[in-house]
């Protein structure tokens, strides 16, 4: 089956699970998996699906040893819509199952780990929450995929009755990225609380979820990462055809997540002036910049 007709029919199951047609997706997607003959080796190596040039590198600074073939063959968002079929029936094991057989062909999805935390949450199976957060936060590279995370494992502390630690969870998640929502989650703790608690950001709040060990650490493989995307960026769009829109601003939040995980002077001034860089270009004003 030709790439285009797969994502023909992909977009065509995941506008049935929208509409909430489940068995019309489910056939869809069904029809894709005997339609598509995986390759599960070639001469390179073990054959995975990422959706993104992110997933790749990070995967490779991950796993330097292991040999790998990057080979669109979109088995990872098949498994991923299964999984989110089940999910939406509540049939929660069933859904995890999917989303792991998606990990086989895409074992750094940020978005399938959070799927099977979800699932977690749901079936308030808190262990095996604790065992998946601890793999989804080692895959996690942008602030706003931490900032989720915290926020999922606020709720699971809200569940054990332990408001306080979830009070922190979320305004600790605040600091990696400033979601509107959680002002409404903080507010509807200290509600609950009938005070506005023990610990404020920013350093009370690092210093408590310290204390308790749950406090971020970034991963060894995550900063050369962002470097290797940076520069390859970078390059791409040293050739005046490569300088769009998308690249620049993939090319700045590449920068913003580096001195989130490096908070250094000269990345800094780098992702600053490749900001310029694109208001320039593009002229962008103040008005469109808001």
């Amino acid at each position: 089956m030709e790439k285009e007709e797969i994502i023909e029919q992909w977009n065509k199951a995941n506008m049935y699970i929208k509409k909430r047609k489940f068995a019309e997706a489910e056939n869809v997607l069904n029809k894709l998996l005997k339609a598509i003959d995986p390759i599960e080796i070639d001469k390179y190596g073990k054959v995975l699906d990422f959706n993104s040039q992110l997933e790749f590198v990070l995967y490779c600074n991950m796993d330097k040893h292991q040999k790998i073939s990057w080979n669109r063959n979109f088995l990872s968002e098949i498994y991923t819509l299964l999984g989110v079929i089940q999910f939406d029936n509540r049939k929660y094991k069933e859904a995890i199952s999917y989303y792991e057989k998606a990990l086989r062909w895409n074992p750094v999805s940020f978005s399938v780990h959070s799927e099977i935390l979800e699932s977690y949450i749901n079936m308030k199976n808190f262990e095996k929450f604790n065992i998946w957060f601890e793999k989804a936060i080692r895959i996690s590279v942008m602030p706003i995929e931490i900032a989720i995370l915290y926020k999922k494992a606020a709720f699971v502390y809200i569940e054990k009755g332990l408001d306080e630690v979830a009070y922190n969870l979320l305004l600790y998640s605040k600091l990696f990225f400033p979601r509107p929502e959680a002002d409404q989650e903080i507010a509807y703790l200290e509600k609950k609380m009938g005070t506005k608690l023990k610990y404020y950001p920013d350093l009370g709040t690092i210093n408590y979820l310290k204390e308790r060990g749950i406090e971020y650490k970034t991963p060894p493989y995550i900063i050369p990462t962002l470097v290797g995307l940076i520069n390859a960026m970078a390059n791409l769009m040293k050739k005046e055809k490569f300088q769009t829109r998308e690249n620049y601003l993939t090319l700045i939040d590449y920068y913003h997540a580096l001195y989130f995980h490096k908070p250094d002077s000269n990345i800094h001034s780098l992702m600053l002036a490749t900001q310029r860089e694109y208001e320039i270009k593009f002229r962008i004003g103040r008005e469109e910049k808001k």
